[in-house]
């Protein structure tokens, strides 16, 4: 093998790490600007790519890696095929040396939390008015906004409040729309007083105000909803082809579209749930699941408070797969994971902790069962198992 290939790569290693020297930074740029190295090079610190080749670490072996490359490169001679050869394999050994473990001990994580550092959300959300107009807003804020219908929105940190102008008043519904992206969650109060809590990554479908006998929204990701009692207007939910209907009560809606399984989890007075031409009825601390391309509503007993927390601030986990608690995180903390195996996903875990926490207390509290690894890159985070 060519022990130039090995030299190149070794300064790709230290670029990485950013140890490179004046010196060797322009080796390093001659090599750049010769046939299409630069095009190898981009693919190889890519973050993306990098992450996920990462998985491979453990198991491949330097040497062997090596001399695989210097026989590929030996027998094929064109420059092209180097560089799809040195791709496939350069790349995880790249990062073998490079990125070494930087969560496994503290020094690390600290040193390169100071380059990068990963933020949990915060109240924000964009509000699509039903004329088409678009506002970022926030609950920290008081804002006024007069439409040329005459409404004037005044949203703060008691949620949204809506005054017609008398001779402006319409007969139709007119819907907004309020969407959380990654990192946001929002609460809103309705016009008829119900009390809306938004998690990160979900929308609400809502009127302004509520006009004939029925009160509806639309929902998507996940809602907790406080409707307000009023007996000639029963409260409608709707998400995924699927209805709750309720006079005044307490409860989750989470249905985001990534997820395998629609869950309503009831706190507070009673509700009616249809669903494949089924419909049920829940009580207090009881959890309806409707998984996909599931013939059946499944309805479990369970402590309704743990899955109502995040609207409290915090995160409460009972024996929760890892799966479920990374989504949420990477939707709270706007973080991509990555696993190095499917196995990782179903391990359990149980937690309690503050949704403004930093994430490296949440990681180490979960890496304190001896039973997961963590290791972060910018705003990424690779799972490893242990045992």
């Amino acid at each position: 093998m060519h022990t130039n290939n090995k030299k190149i790569a070794d300064l790709i290693t230290r670029h990485l790490k950013g140890e490179l020297s004046d010196t060797d930074r322009q080796v390093l740029e001659k090599w750049l600007i010769k046939d299409n190295n630069r095009q190898l090079f981009e693919k190889i610190v890519n973050k993306e790519n990098l992450l996920n080749q990462s998985l491979l670490f453990d198991k491949f072996a330097s040497d062997i890696a090596w001399q695989s490359v210097g026989r590929k490169i030996n027998a094929q001679r064109s420059i092209g095929r180097w560089i799809s050869y040195a791709a496939a394999v350069l790349v995880p050994l790249v990062l073998f040396f490079s990125v070494y473990k930087i969560s496994d001990d503290a020094r690390n994580r600290n040193d390169y939390a100071k380059v990068y550092e990963i933020k949990p959300g915060e109240n924000k959300a964009v509000l699509t008015l039903h004329d088409g107009s678009t506002v970022e807003v926030a609950s920290a804020d008081t804002l006024i906004n007069i439409l040329k219908s005459g409404t004037n929105i005044n949203i703060d940190s008691l949620g949204a409040d809506y005054s017609v102008e008398q001779d402006k008043l319409s007969s139709q519904l007119r819907y907004n729309t309020m969407i959380t992206s990654r990192g946001r969650e929002f609460n809103l109060t309705l016009e008829d007083g119900t009390k809306v809590w938004m998690n990160a990554e979900s929308q609400l479908r809502y009127p302004e105000r509520f006009i004939g006998n029925t009160r509806e929204v639309y929902v998507e990701g996940e809602v907790y909803f406080e409707v307000a009692k009023d007996k000639n207007r029963p409260f409608f939910v709707n998400f995924n082809e699927k209805r709750i209907r309720v006079l005044g009560t307490e409860f989750n809606v989470r249905c985001y579209n990534d997820e395998q399984a629609d869950v309503v989890t009831l706190v507070e007075g009673s509700i009616a749930l249809d669903a494949m031409q089924e419909s049920v009825i829940l009580t207090p601390d009881q959890q309806a699941i409707i998984a996909q391309n599931a013939d059946q509503i499944d309805v479990n007993d369970v402590d309704a408070n743990i899955y109502a927390a995040w609207k409290d601030g915090k995160f409460v986990y009972n024996n929760a797969q890892l799966e479920t608690i990374m989504k949420d995180l990477s939707r709270w903390y706007q973080l991509n994971i990555f696993y190095q195996n499917e196995i990782m996903k179903d391990k359990r875990f149980s937690l309690y902790t503050n949704r403004y926490d930093s994430i490296e207390e949440m990681l180490e509290i979960l890496e304190a069962t001896n039973k997961v690894k963590f290791e972060i890159f910018e705003d990424n985070i690779v799972i490893k198992s242990i045992n």
